[in-house]
């Protein structure tokens, strides 16, 4: 099997937040590499970035819409990819644990949306509508706001700090940006990252209310749902397709009376089996 085609096959294998991994940082190597064509004169500087990252002119904008999708992947400093990527890779395996890997695509993608429009019209409204928006950190933090939500009292841990329940780390992430905003430092990035806790907590709160459901409009949209030929085997010999069936009914009926206690009775409820049967189920997803 060549380079290339292991790593298709572990993208093809990979969890949703490890996909999402590989997505920025496969397109900060683009971003960076096209320096070095940038170096020989053959496109102009910054050419490749700004096919990404989101102009905060609407003139501009008008011309590249779809850099409202493109720049939540787009990272340029090696340090602002590896902290959202540290980032994603907590919240991102909560959240699927907690709410499910089914949820974390699109959830990732609407924080980053409303991120997008957040910062676009608040700097509008401050009249400084200059330069470009790009970064994960907007999608990141709808993970965090919703799974903290979901589950406010449970534990991380924090370097040099100690455990923390998610409740407070979240309201930290909301007070550093408010507080970060009358200084006009990177204002543009703090309108985002406000924009996409909120998309987080919008969702968040239409879970606790409604349920979390195991479908997706988002994923169905994108063929997820398509119907895969398999062989499954379980102790030596191949499952039949009734018995497969009657325990993906089975599973999803654990997992199903899990949510509900989640819904009513919020995460910490669970007892320690009931954790792990919704992390390994986040897992098959």
């Amino acid at each position: 099997m060549s380079f290339v085609s292991e790593i298709k096959e572990s993208f093809r294998e990979s969890a949703m937040t490890a996909k999402l991994i590989y997505i920025n940082i496969a397109l900060f190597l683009v971003v960076r590499l096209s320096d070095l064509l940038v170096m020989f004169g053959l496109i102009p500087n910054g050419f490749v970035l700004s096919l990404f990252a989101m102009p905060m002119e609407f003139d501009t904008y008008i011309y590249k819409p779809w850099t409202l999708f493109t720049y939540m992947f787009c990272q340029y400093d090696f340090l602002h990819l590896l902290l959202n990527m540290l980032c994603l890779h907590w919240f991102g395996r909560l959240f699927s644990a907690i709410i499910g890997e089914h949820h974390l695509l699109s959830t990732y993608i609407i924080g980053g949306l409303v991120g997008g429009v957040t910062c676009f019209i608040g700097l509008a409204v401050m009249g400084m509508n200059m330069g470009l928006l790009l970064g994960a950190s907007a999608a990141v933090l709808s993970l965090l706001i919703a799974v903290a939500f979901m589950a406010p009292n449970y534990s991380v841990h924090i370097v040099f700090v100690g455990n923390i329940r998610l409740k407070y780390y979240a309201l930290i992430m909301v007070l550093v940006d408010l507080i970060c905003l009358p200084s006009f430092i990177n204002l543009g990035g703090h309108f985002s990252h406000l924009g996409g806790m909120l998309a987080g907590l919008v969702l968040a709160l239409g879970w606790k209310k409604n349920g979390i459901s195991q479908r997706n409009v988002v994923m169905d949209w994108l063929g997820r749902t398509k119907k895969t030929k398999m062989k499954v085997q379980r102790g030596g010999r191949v499952m039949s397709d009734y018995e497969f069936n009657s325990e993906q009914v089975d599973r999803k009926k654990r997992v199903d009376r899990i949510l509900d206690k989640i819904k009513a009775s919020g995460y910490d409820s669970l007892t320690a089996q009931e954790k792990q049967i919704l992390f390994e189920d986040s897992k098959k997803i």
